[in-house]
């Protein structure tokens, strides 16, 4: 019995001139692209969202550098799985892809340790998350890391573009204007998500390509077609303003209008970021519980992530606010915008290079450990900027204590260069 190649597969680039996306990892000139153009033999581990190319990548550098490849799921192989790929290839280096990376027990992982060495694996680690915190340090060391991004919408359409059309051989008077756009849109970001729901759609009606027929089958996948409409964006607006505006049942209404359009990703965005805005010191403590909140939901996922959202959704409302930040970064944007401007003063210049106090002065003038209070009474501010304040704390009870410490220290510090 034959089977049919599925269409992301044989929609799978061949070489490097066919990829999509990650120009800024392939484009000439670029490190990973210079690693490869060069057959350097390295550990390379690409970490990014699903249907961004790395799997891909792999077997186009086993191709480039005239390698066997061999690929391994850290989900379900074991360590028997990894000997017997190795004693495929007893005399010659091949290329090994380790998908979902980060599931590999550090066991396994240490044991694939001489063979790196030796340049008889080139080990090319796929994974979702990030290798600086899922892959042992020794591997790491020995790695370069390149991140995946999601691929654009734009690049999403070039594919199915391809596919419709060399494939399926469609016409144009065969695809409907916006369909093939809003199929993109529907994958946010993942290249094979897009050709999958192509390929059903054309099962389904193999004359024709609709917006009507991919709006249907996005609702019952749960894809929000509209994610990057303007409609979309609006919801995450009045999300955000009404934790702003501290109304907890405006902000958890919209909360639950994102979560069922299928868009966690934005919410917990928008959750590990605003605290700091709309909080900041006015409650420090309750910023690091939405913080942790947000990480939760994101590691549970629906439909229990909803309760963690809600959590930290009605903290962000119930939070006293400040609103420092922004009016802080204000000011100190319109003194930085010449730098050299306002020279440092010497003796805070790095002095841990050759002839650097001979150079610059480089180290402090005096130490502030040394000093009464741990504070020397010295300037640090650059030229024209002397005794200059950013931070004006604002009504709240934290941010009235920390303001009182910051005081104290800033009119110990400048003493009579003290200014608003």
């Amino acid at each position: 019995m034959a089977f049919n190649t599925p269409l992301a597969d044989q929609m799978r680039p061949q070489k490097l001139s066919e990829m999509v996306g990650q120009k800024e990892l392939l484009s000439p000139g670029q490190p990973l692209r210079q690693i490869i153009d060069r057959h350097v033999n390295i550990p390379l581990l690409l970490w990014g969202p699903p249907g961004t190319g790395k799997t891909t990548l792999a077997q186009i550098i086993a191709r480039e550098y005239k390698y066997a490849f061999a690929s391994f799921n850290a989900s379900i192989d074991n360590k028997a799985k990894l000997t017997q790929l190795i004693d495929l290839y007893p005399e010659q280096s091949f290329v090994l892809l380790i998908d979902e990376m980060h599931r590999m027990t550090t066991t396994l992982q240490d044991f694939l340790l001489p063979y790196l060495e030796n340049g008889h694996i080139m080990l090319i680690g796929s994974t979702t998350e990030n290798p600086v915190m899922s892959v042992v340090p020794a591997i790491r060391s020995r790695s370069q890391i390149f991140e995946f991004k999601p691929l654009t919408q734009k690049d999403i359409q070039t594919m199915l573009k391809k596919a419709v059309t060399q494939i399926y051989q469609l016409t144009d008077e065969q695809i409907e204007p916006k369909a093939l756009e809003l199929i993109a849109i529907s994958a946010d970001g993942d290249l094979r998500i897009a050709l999958n729901t192509l390929e059903t759609l054309h099962a389904i009606n193999p004359d024709k390509l609709t917006v009507n027929d991919v709006k249907k089958f996005a609702q019952q996948q749960h894809f929000n077609y509209d994610k990057r409409a303007t409609k979309h964006y609006d919801y995450l607006a009045a999300y955000s303003d009404s934790m702003a505006g501290s109304d907890t049942d405006a902000a958890l209404y919209y909360l639950a209008v994102l979560l069922k359009n299928n868009d966690i990703k934005s919410v917990v965005r928008r959750l590990r970021e605003i605290p700091y805005t709309y909080i900041g010191l006015a409650n420090p403590q309750q910023v690091t519980q939405i913080v942790v909140a947000a990480n939760q939901a994101e590691k549970v996922g629906m439909p229990k992530a909803k309760y963690p959202l809600m959590f930290a959704t009605m903290l962000m409302c119930i939070s006293p606010k400040s609103g420092s930040f922004d009016e802080i970064w204000e000011k100190l944007d319109e003194d930085t915008k010449h730098p050299n401007e306002h020279p440092m003063p010497r003796g805070l210049r790095d002095m841990h290079y050759k002839h650097s106090k001979e150079i610059t002065g480089g180290g402090l003038i005096e130490s502030p450990f040394q000093a009464p209070h741990q504070i020397a009474q010295q300037n640090y501010m650059p030229k024209g900027l002397t005794g200059k304040r950013y931070y004006y704390p604002k009504d709240n009870q934290n941010e009235k204590k920390l303001g009182e410490q910051y005081l104290k220290l800033h009119r110990l510090i400048y003493q009579e260069n003290y200014k608003d």
